[in-house]
C-alpha cells in the first residue's frame, strides 16, 4: 500500500510539474490567450414561423390569445424556460415558444457618437458575472483613452486579423463576421488598457467585464465574446486562438453576425489584441 502512494504521489508531482513547465514555455515564447462569453438581455423577437401562436401559458395545451404573422416583433417580458414572455397590445402577457421566433437587437434612437477622450464614462452596470467566471470586482469612473479610439478604419493588423479569422470561417462553411467599427474602438480600448494597467484579463480594473464596457459604449447585443491574447505577431496570436477550443468557439460561433478587433503594440508579449465578437441579428 505504501509502495503504491508513493508511486500516486510521484505521478501526481510530475504532472503537476509538466503543467506548470509547459504554462512558462508558453509565456517565455510570448503567448499567452483567454476566451469569455455571456447571452444579452433579450428585449425583442422577431416571429420566424409563418404564424406564431401567443398561449396564456406555457404549454401547447393553454389557450391561444393571438397569432402573430411571420417577421412580427414582439416586446419581450421574460424567458421561461423553452417560451419567451412577451407583452400584447393591451399590456397582458403571452407566451410564445422559442422554436418559433428569433432574438434581435432593438435599433438604438440615441445619437452614435464616440465618447468624448475628455469626459468620463461610466458603465451602466457593474458586478456581472461572465460565464464560468468570479465576481467582476468594482470598476471606477474611467477615462478613455485617447489614441486611435475613434478611427473609422482598420490598421493593417487589425485587417490581417480579420482575413484570417474570416478565413476560417469559410473554411467551416460560416458566413463572414462584419466589421463594427464602433466595436473595433472598444476592443482597441481594452487592448490598450491591458497595457496601461499592466494586467491580462478579461475583466479591466477601470472598465469591468467586456460586456459592462459594451453597455458604457452603447453597444447592443443579443451574445457578446471576447478573446483576448497576447503575442508577438498577428498570425501566430490568430493560430494560438484557433488551436484553443474555448477561443475556436468564439470565432467560429455561427450566433455572431458582427466582431471588432483591436491591436496595440506594447505589453510583456509584444502585442495585446482584444476580439469582440457580438450577434445583433435583424
Amino acid at each position: 500500500m505504501k509502495k503504491k502512494f508513493i508511486v500516486l504521489a510521484l505521478s501526481l508531482s510530475l504532472f503537476f510539474t509538466a503543467s506548470c513547465t509547459n504554462q512558462q514555455q508558453k509565456q517565455a515564447i510570448g503567448g499567452v490567450e483567454s476566451s469569455v462569453s455571456k447571452m444579452g438581455d433579450i428585449k425583442k423577437v422577431k416571429v420566424t414561423a409563418d404564424k406564431a401562436n401567443i398561449r396564456s401559458g406555457c404549454s401547447n395545451d393553454t389557450p391561444i390569445l393571438q397569432s402573430s404573422n411571420k417577421d412580427n416583433t414582439l416586446d419581450v417580458v421574460n424567458e421561461v424556460s423553452d417560451w419567451f414572455a412577451v407583452k400584447l397590445p393591451n399590456n397582458s402577457i403571452g407566451f410564445v415558444p422559442k422554436s418559433q421566433c428569433k432574438p434581435i437587437v432593438a435599433e438604438d434612437t440615441t445619437p452614435n457618437t464616440t465618447p468624448d477622450t475628455n469626459k468620463d464614462v461610466t458603465p451602466e452596470s457593474q458586478g456581472t458575472t461572465p460565464q464560468g467566471g468570479t465576481s467582476q470586482p468594482e470598476a471606477t469612473t474611467p477615462k478613455t483613452p485617447s489614441a486611435q479610439t475613434n478611427a473609422s478604419t482598420l490598421t493593417d493588423s487589425e485587417q490581417q486579423m480579420i482575413k484570417l479569422l474570416n478565413e476560417a470561417r469559410s473554411q467551416n462553411n460560416l458566413a463572414p463576421l462584419e466589421v463594427d467599427m464602433q466595436l473595433t474602438n472598444v476592443a482597441r480600448v481594452k487592448a490598450q488598457d491591458m497595457i496601461d494597467n499592466n494586467y491580462f484579463s478579461h475583466n479591466s480594473p477601470k472598465y469591468g467585464s467586456p460586456f459592462d464596457m459594451m453597455k458604457a459604449f452603447k453597444i447592443n447585443f443579443v451574445q457578446a465574446g471576447e478573446n483576448i491574447a497576447g503575442n508577438q505577431s498577428v498570425e501566430n496570436a490568430e493560430n494560438s486562438l484557433m488551436n484553443s477550443p474555448g477561443h475556436r468557439q468564439n470565432i467560429l460561433s455561427p450566433n455572431y453576425t458582427h466582431i471588432g478587433i483591436g491591436i496595440k503594440d506594447g505589453g510583456p508579449y509584444g502585442k495585446m489584441f482584444s476580439q469582440m465578437f457580438i450577434s445583433k441579428p435583424k
